[in-house]
C-alpha cells in the first residue's frame, strides 16, 4: 500500500482552506518543492511558463522556454486548486513577449498574439477548476455510473454534495478493465475531479497501473476479510466506501462487515448493482433472501428502529448502533454511518 505521497497531500488538503499564516506554515513544513510537485501533477502540461513564488524565492515550471510567463504565489495556487475561494487571483501577473515589428507589420504582430490569452486561460482554468456535474464527469472519463447501463450519478450528487469540498478519503472496490493492467480507473478519475480535496483509493483483484492526481491503487481480494481490515487500518478511516467490485453476494456481505467499521462517523457506504441479489448465478435469490446483499441491507431497516420493540437485545449490535440511515434507489443503496441512539415511542402507546 504505497501512500508515501499522502504525507504531503493529506496536510496540504487540510490547510488549503485555512488562514494564510497556517497555510504558509504548512508549505514550509512540507517543503515548497514537494508541494510544487503535487501542483504540477494536478494541472498537467501547458504551453506557458509558470513561475511560483514562496518566501521571496521564485521557481519556474512547465514550458520554461515559453514566451508567456504566468506568476503566482504558491499559496494562491494551492488555494485555487483545493480551496473554496472564488475571488480573482490576488497575486497573478502575466508577462507576454513584445517583439519588434517584422515585415508583416501590425497585422502580423496582432495575429502572432492571438493564442496568448487562450494559453494563459487554459492554465488558470486548470489551477482553479470549475465544479462540474457528476454526469458530465462520468461521460468525460468514461465511467459507467452514468449511461445506458446505470444511472447512478444523480443519486451520488444528492448524497455526496455535502462532502464535495471536504478533504475526504474515498475507497472504491473495483477499478474496471478486468485483467488488463492498463485499463480501468474511469470512476477513480471522476471522483478525483469531483472531490477537489479528496484522496482517492482504488481496490482491485487484478494489478492496475492507474495513476493520477490524488489517486492510488491497491491490489487485493474483496472476499478476504482479514486483508480488508488491514487495509482499513492502514488507509482509513474513509469518508466514502463504494462497492463496485465482483457483485457476488457473498463478497458484498464480507466486504461490508469488514470495511464498515473503518468508515468515519458521518460517512457513507455505497453498494452498487444490487440486481445480483435476485440472480441465482451470482449467489442471489428471486426473493432477495437474508443471505443476499439486499437481504443484508433490509436487515438494517429493522435495526434502525430497534428501540420500538423495547430493544430486548440490550444496546444492540455494532451495526444497529452505528447505522443512522439507509437510502435505496434502483440497484444502489447508501448506508449512513452515525450513532443510532434515538429512544422509542412512549411505552403506554404500544398497548393502546
Amino acid at each position: 500500500m504505497d501512500t508515501a505521497r499522502w504525507t504531503v497531500l493529506a496536510p496540504l488538503l487540510q490547510a488549503a482552506t485555512a488562514g494564510r499564516d497556517l497555510l504558509d506554515s504548512t508549505l514550509r513544513g512540507l517543503t515548497p518543492g514537494a508541494v510544487i510537485a503535487e501542483v504540477l501533477r494536478e494541472i498537467g502540461e501547458h504551453d506557458v511558463r509558470l513561475d511560483l513564488r514562496f518566501d521571496g524565492h521564485t521557481t519556474s515550471h512547465l514550458r520554461t522556454d515559453a514566451g508567456v510567463v504566468v506568476t503566482l504565489d504558491l499559496a494562491d495556487a494551492v488555494r485555487g486548486l483545493y480551496g473554496t475561494d472564488a475571488r480573482p487571483w490576488p497575486s497573478l501577473a502575466v508577462t507576454t513577449p513584445n517583439p519588434d515589428l517584422d515585415e508583416h507589420g501590425m497585422a502580423g504582430w496582432f495575429h502572432s498574439r492571438k493564442g496568448l490569452a487562450q494559453s494563459v486561460q487554459e492554465l488558470l482554468s486548470a489551477l482553479k477548476p470549475v465544479r462540474r456535474d457528476l454526469g458530465e464527469l462520468a461521460v468525460e472519463f468514461g465511467s459507467d455510473k452514468w449511461g445506458d447501463l446505470h444511472w447512478y450519478t444523480q443519486h451520488y450528487e444528492r448524497h455526496f454534495a455535502r462532502l464535495r469540498t471536504e478533504p475526504v478519503k474515498v475507497l472504491e472496490i473495483g477499478i474496471g478493465g478486468y485483467d488488463d493492467p492498463d485499463s480501468g480507473g474511469a470512476s477513480l478519475r471522476m471522483w478525483q475531479r469531483y472531490f477537489q480535496r479528496g484522496l482517492i483509493h482504488g481496490l482491485d483483484i487484478a494489478r492496475k497501473n492507474v495513476t493520477g492526481p490524488r489517486i492510488t491503487t491497491v491490489r487485493g481480494d474483496q472476499s478476504d476479510a482479514g486483508f480488508l481490515d488491514r487495509l482499513g487500518r492502514e488507509l482509513g478511516p474513509f469518508d466514502v466506501v463504494i462497492d463496485d467490485g465482483s457483485h457476488l453476494n457473498e463478497h458484498v456481505r464480507t466486504s461490508f462487515h469488514a470495511l464498515f467499521p473503518h468508515v468515519r462517523a458521518g460517512g457513507l457506504y455505497v453498494v452498487e448493482d444490487l440486481q445480483t441479489s435476485y440472480w441465482p448465478s451470482w449467489g442471489g435469490h428471486p426473493d432477495a433472501t437474508p443471505a443476499t446483499s439486499m437481504g443484508l441491507l433490509k436487515s438494517f431497516v429493522d435495526g434502525l428502529n430497534r428501540a420500538e420493540v423495547g430493544d430486548p437485545r440490550g444496546e444492540g449490535t455494532y451495526l444497529e448502533r452505528n447505522i443512522s440511515g439507509i437510502s435505496f434507489h434502483h440497484n444502489i443503496a447508501f448506508v449512513e454511518k452515525g450513532l443510532n441512539a434515538e429512544e422509542g415511542g412512549p411505552a403506554f402507546l404500544r398497548t393502546l
